[in-house]
């Protein structure tokens, strides 16, 4: 199997090269991050998704953190000195950070497993198409092309306005759209794998057709798929937030991003800051997945540049 190595990056400039170095400085853990190459908005950008992804596991866990679901106070939008206020209740006295950290864990979560579905079903049809060609990839292109037809979020919407809104009809549907792009990545990397050296001396020493595919050309789509990754989630993170905000995402009184956002717009014009939490949460968040999808992307074309 080839050494996939290091993949070079272009040099970073001083300001990129200044900012590094204060990310390091401020938050010495980043450096076990091992983004080689990465900038100062990279690493931040990283920094933000390992955090969010603990915020995720282990909210339950915050000391003095009440529930999402009960009033905490009066109405109120002023900052308060206690950790449930840092952000002002919501209409009904509940506070407004409790229900932006609780709806990190519902949106990673529809996140984690909508992804893991379409990586896998992706990758299994993407390989087979690749390695097998003909009648695979026939089926395969005709699946992909009927999903990549589709308007997705009109699709979703549909679905799950007859079906009635629920988290597992939100996470079936939505692996189901990215199946088709990850079929599509892992096709193309097989087919430009499969004449390798490594494979044909994999081959002629007698190796089965499972054997190629899991142990020799798998780890090497890695790169190509960790590439397309980020920027598929962070679509998956606007979708929900939409549906949410349509009244067809997280049934209340469970706390989502969207539907936060969607409990305040009869009194937004007089209390603007009830959406301030988690506008600013749906904004970084999107934002640090394309960033890493933008970093890991352009390192795998620094690589295909020198292969």
């Amino acid at each position: 199997m080839t050494d996939l190595g290091q993949m070079p990056v272009a040099p970073p400039s001083p300001e990129q090269a200044r900012l590094s170095d204060i990310v390091r400085a401020a938050m010495p853990w980043s450096s076990s991050l091992r983004l080689p190459g990465a900038s100062g908005f990279e690493l931040l950008a990283a920094a933000f998704i390992v955090v969010l992804i603990l915020v995720a596991l282990f909210v339950n866990f915050i000391p003095g953190l009440v529930s999402p679901r009960l009033p905490y106070g009066d109405f109120s939008q002023l900052p308060g000195l206690s950790l449930n206020g840092l952000l002002g209740t919501d209409e009904i006295g509940r506070s407004i950070l409790s229900r932006v950290l609780y709806g990190a864990r519902t949106s990673m979560l529809i996140v984690a497993i909508s992804t893991t579905i379409a990586l896998v079903s992706g990758l299994f049809m993407g390989m087979l198409a690749g390695f097998y060609r003909g009648f695979f990839e026939r089926v395969v292109d005709l699946f992909a092309n009927a999903l990549a037809a589709m308007p997705s979020t009109l699709v979703v919407l549909a679905f799950v306005a007859v079906t009635g809104p629920s988290v597992v009809t939100i996470i079936v549907v939505l692996g189901i759209f990215d199946i088709g792009t990850y079929a599509r990545v892992a096709k193309a990397g097989v087919i430009s794998q499969s004449n390798r050296d490594y494979v044909l001396a994999a081959r002629a020493m007698g190796a089965t057709d499972a054997r190629i595919l899991l142990r020799e050309i798998l780890p090497n789509l890695i790169p190509a798929l960790t590439a397309v990754m980020p920027t598929l989630m962070a679509g998956l993170i606007i979708t929900e937030g939409s549906l949410s905000f349509l009244g067809y995402g997280i049934p209340a009184p469970a706390p989502s991003w969207g539907g936060m956002i969607a409990s305040s717009t009869d009194l937004l014009s007089r209390f603007p800051l009830l959406i301030f939490g988690p506008v600013l949460a749906i904004v970084l968040t999107v934002y640090a997945f394309n960033t890493m999808g933008d970093y890991f992307a352009q390192r795998l074309n620094n690589r295909e540049r020198e292969s």
